[in-house]
């Protein structure tokens, strides 16, 4: 049946064809303009029937391996084709009605195992909640909102870490990608997403609302800070501000998060402000650190690093989800990190905690049988205990004070004119 409809189409195609050599009026342009038009978007609805009786029909074989095999891989492929071409109205609106009915039976090739199929439909339904078109907005973000349902249900009601992370990733590399990503239609579909999770009566009792509301939040802030970096480039503290609300933002996404803590550290050694950019190889490490622990490849995790600094528990938000490809942490990763750890800390002077990251470091070292890391290990600790000394005898280290104002909300005009004479001058 769908082969003479092909060919009926076909048949159709050749007799339409316009000869943009000879001369038309509007109207026939016009009424060609309209019958191509309908005959693209009926191939399209033609492929789509094919691809639901043939996902049917071939069910079992779409599922070996949890979905994650060369036949499921081509299907889908044709079903992300419909969203990266150009698509009439009519014709992207039944891709989303198509693409519900494979999410819901082939949930496993989607939240289980390899991620990158997750990760395509998530960035191509994000691009298409920045359309121009309100009617295909809506749709993207109620077939967004429906991926993260179906992701809620499929782990028991427990969380949506395959989505969540996926369409933070995707968010960041659509910043690249498209132009104006962050704008007012955007920000509305994140607003029909939130909405759908708050009118939904069946997981009101869960956690699934508040924690789409703060992947929407996260979007957000992403969104703005990297609109705002633009105009405070030459604002070293502002910058600097922006990507830590980045950096915060990604807490979730371990190698994002990673990038902007390193962003910050280059700013700072930049600006000569050796003690923060220490800091930031600290969360860095401690981040990795965290991650190889989950993984069972290292013994500690972040909760080392607290006698550091009590800002580090930030490091213990990580989501994990084990089709995470793109993460390449291991204990030669995190070794090196910790060398540049106590690199930055002899530099800003802090020579009391480079004990407490060769604390870290020596029981590995001492596993490998590394004589000659760990003579030079023992060498440097015996310096920085030196240099404390000397330090504490001179008093020539000044560590610095800060204090940070931060203004909440907006002042008006009847709270300036109620407030003391002394506070207004």
């Amino acid at each position: 049946m769908m082969h003479a409809r092909l060919q009926q189409l076909g048949s159709l195609d050749n007799s339409l064809t316009f000869n943009h050599s000879y001369g038309h009026s509007d109207a026939d342009v016009l009424h060609q303009s309209l019958l191509e038009a309908n005959i693209a978007t009926e191939v399209c609805l033609t492929a789509l029937d094919t691809l639901s009786l043939f996902t049917l029909a071939f069910k079992n074989q779409l599922l070996a391996d949890h979905g994650h095999n060369p036949l499921m891989k081509k299907v889908f492929d044709v079903y992300l084709c419909f969203l990266q071409k150009h698509q009439s109205e009519t014709a992207l609106k039944n891709v989303f009605t198509a693409l519900r009915p494979l999410i819901y039976k082939f949930p496993s090739t989607f939240y289980e195992g390899r991620a990158d199929m997750c990760a395509a439909l998530c960035y191509e339904i994000l691009k298409c909640c920045n359309s121009k078109l309100s009617s295909i907005r809506t749709e993207a973000s109620q077939l967004l909102y429906f991926l993260m349902r179906n992701n809620f249900d499929y782990t028991g009601k427990k969380s949506f870490v395959r989505t969540h992370l996926q369409v933070i990733i995707s968010v960041s590399q659509l910043i690249a990608d498209v132009v104006g990503i962050g704008g007012t239609r955007f920000q509305q579909s994140l607003s029909i997403i939130n909405n759908c999770a708050n009118s939904d009566r069946l997981i009101k009792h869960t956690s699934f609302s508040s924690d789409v509301k703060d992947l929407t939040k996260r979007i957000r802030t992403v969104l703005m800070a990297t609109a705002q970096m633009k105009e405070h480039e030459n604002d070293p503290e502002m910058l600097v501000d922006l990507q830590y609300s980045l950096a915060k933002s990604y807490a979730s996404t371990p190698e994002l998060r990673k990038t902007w803590l390193d962003s910050m550290a280059r700013i700072h050694v930049k600006n000569g402000d050796l003690s923060e950019a220490a800091m930031c190889y600290v969360h860095v490490t401690a981040l990795v650190a965290e991650y190889l622990t989950r993984k069972g490849m290292f013994r500690q995790g972040c909760t080392a690093f607290r006698v550091i600094t009590p800002n580090i528990d930030e490091e213990a938000s990580m989501m994990e989800d084990v089709g995470m490809q793109d993460v390449h942490f291991n204990e030669d990763v995190l070794m090196e990190l910790l060398e540049q750890c106590a690199d930055g800390l002899w530099k800003a002077e802090r020579y009391e905690l480079i004990a407490d990251i060769y604390k870290l470091i020596i029981p590995i070292y001492e596993k490998r049988r590394d004589f000659e890391r760990l003579a030079h290990l023992y060498d440097t600790l015996h310096r920085a205990y030196s240099k404390v000394t000397e330090v504490m005898h001179s008093g020539r280290r000044l560590l610095g004070t800060y204090f940070r104002v931060a203004f909440f909300g907006q002042v008006s005009l009847l709270s300036v004119l109620q407030c003391p004479k002394s506070f207004k001058e």
